[in-house]
């Protein structure tokens, strides 16, 4: 009840909604394994089992939703391993054990409860091979242990959580991105804002995970760019084991929307300060005075929500349910969209929605938005370094160029 109090005050009803039917959606789900009984295994074995450091809930985000799509199309004897308050939780074949434990520190380079967790899920399914998804809360000393054992291991990465326990590279208290900074000083002051680490602690870190990427049998990528600045963190790398997988959103492009004057401007990918909710604030500001409506999509940080919230002529839309993005902007007449993320994403799914509700996205030239903006002549990169004046005289640039010759500029 307090979280749909927080989020009713914040986000508004439909995202009190929407969050309720996810979360049922997910209990569901959940209920749908029965406790497998004692001594039980699975016929035929499971060669891989997947391993998350969430449950696969639509919720959670993009990488969770992209998880569950790629369960549901896998087949029946798939299995799926992943931390609960209380322990780990194996779902396989309809039916789910419990091994105890409780989910690591990002912090944590080895747990022991979570390496015994892996080998009993291992045995029970008969397992040959673990797949993980993603690193982030994931210890990678523990990981490299039980490669170290014999496990074969691959990983997919969705961020920057081998590099840095704060995946995004988000800077703190500074809130900025620390372009994959080196200096272990800066670094340990960065992570003792959260966490009680010593300035040598990246050093190590940052050891283990080397060697654990360089003998995973692969890794995948969701774009080029985060493969190529893997091959400049992580250099030596194996080529041969790296392989592309761009995330399935199940995104259907919508019918041709017609181009008209900019009137509704919205900021996409969720209210937090790494995904440029500052950028936006400013922004608004900057264009104040015009007839222009301002709407923020996506859950986040409470006060930044509140913050938003109290400008004029901003719109919270807040949390909304997973597949539904590309409809929604339709049907709120969204003539241009804001991906301001300030730190570099690794895909961004809320490019593909835009692209394909048909409209047009301005962002920093940035990762991979940086990288596939152009490829899918979606809108227009702004600089880094211009800041929410470069955005704010993009939009200005536009909302001229279709009132002159009905599209927009790259």
């Amino acid at each position: 009840m307090r979280v749909a109090w927080r989020v009713l005050r914040t986000e508004g009803l439909l995202a009190v909604r929407d969050r309720a039917l996810d979360r049922l959606a997910e209990a569901r789900r959940r209920r749908s394994f029965s406790p497998a009984p004692p001594g039980w295994r699975p016929e035929p074995p499971v060669p891989v089992l997947t391993l998350s450091s969430t449950p696969p809930a639509p919720w959670l985000g993009g990488v969770q939703s992209h998880l569950l799509r790629s369960l549901k199309a896998a087949p029946a004897g798939s299995a799926l391993l992943y931390p609960q308050r209380y322990g780990w939780r194996l779902e396989v074949a309809g039916k789910a054990l419990a091994f105890p434990g409780a989910p690591p520190s990002s912090v944590t380079l080895e747990d022991a409860a979570f390496e015994e967790a892996v080998r009993s899920a291992v045995g029970v399914l008969g397992a040959r091979a673990v797949h993980v998804e993603g690193l982030a809360d994931l210890p990678p000393g523990s990981l490299l242990r039980l490669r170290r054992e014999g496990l074969d291991v691959s990983i997919a990465l969705h961020d920057f959580a081998a590099y840095c326990p704060r995946p995004h590279l988000l800077e703190h208290p500074q809130l900025r991105f620390c372009w994959y900074s080196r200096d272990l000083a800066r670094c340990g002051h960065c992570l003792r804002q959260d966490w009680p680490v010593e300035n040598a602690f990246q050093a190590e870190r940052r050891a283990v995970s080397a060697e654990l990427l360089a003998s995973a049998s692969a890794l995948v990528f969701p774009s080029e760019f985060l493969r190529q600045t893997y091959a400049e963190l992580f250099p030596g790398l194996s080529p041969e084991r790296q392989r592309i997988v761009a995330p399935t959103g199940g995104i259907a492009p919508l019918p041709p929307r017609s181009s008209g004057p900019v009137r509704h401007v919205a900021l996409v990918g969720g209210v937090k300060a790494h995904k440029g909710a500052l950028v936006f604030e400013e922004v608004v500001r900057r264009r104040a005075g015009e007839e222009l409506r301002w709407t923020t999509y996506g859950g986040g940080d409470p006060k930044l929500l509140q913050r938003l919230g109290r400008l004029p002529r901003v719109r919270i839309r807040g949390y909304y349910r997973s597949g539904t993005f590309a409809r929604l902007l339709r049907r709120d007449a969204v003539d241009l969209a804001l991906l301001l993320s300030i730190v570099p994403e690794s895909y961004s799914l809320s490019l593909d929605e835009c692209a394909a509700a048909g409209v047009p996205v301005v962002a920093f030239d940035l990762g991979a938005v940086g990288e596939r903006l152009p490829l899918l002549g979606a809108g227009r990169l702004v600089p880094l370094e211009e800041g929410a004046e470069g955005i704010a005289a993009a939009i200005l640039e536009i909302s001229r160029g279709i009132e002159e010759n009905g599209r927009i500029g790259t």
